[in-house]
């Protein structure tokens, strides 16, 4: 019992350490073209409490996301590639998981975010499922800013 208050006083303290939002520009919608959203949900889990989970869009880091949180922002219809990264796993390296799919104009693509033995993946995941999970997560707003 005792190590696990110290297991829990530990993760609270360090989780001021860095913060979720958005670490890089996010993609640009001309006027007028078609788009959809991307929706990425992390739900909470105590293995990986502590480290921030970094996502990228067609190659470019653009979110920090922490456990138990989602975050959603508009994308452009068409072609994607999804990633998470994160440092850590059995060798101390940066370790990267990536799904492509389509995003469909006027529709949302969701994706789940979860902690895994070499570090984290990320999988698509249906819209009943992500309805669930948005409600037991704390959404972060793309406009904030992550120190990473």
């Amino acid at each position: 019992m005792l190590k696990l208050a110290i297991f829990a006083v530990l993760c609270a303290s360090l989780s001021g350490c860095a913060t979720s939002g958005r670490i890089g520009d996010l993609p640009t919608i001309a006027a007028g073209a078609p788009s959809s959203s991307l929706v990425l949900i992390r739900p909470s889990s105590l293995v990986g409490a502590t480290n921030s989970y970094y996502v990228a869009l067609d190659g470019k880091d653009v979110f920090s996301i922490r456990s138990g949180e989602n975050t959603q922002f508009p994308i452009p219809s068409g072609e994607h590639t999804v990633s998470v990264k994160c440092f850590g796993g059995w060798s101390p390296t940066w370790k990267e998981d990536g799904k492509q799919f389509v995003a469909v104009e006027g529709q949302s693509s969701y994706f789940e975010i979860n902690p895994n033995l070499t570090c984290a993946k990320i999988m698509p995941m249906p819209a009943e499922a992500a309805k669930t999970q948005l409600a037991a997560t704390k959404f972060v707003n793309p406009a904030n800013v992550s120190n990473k």
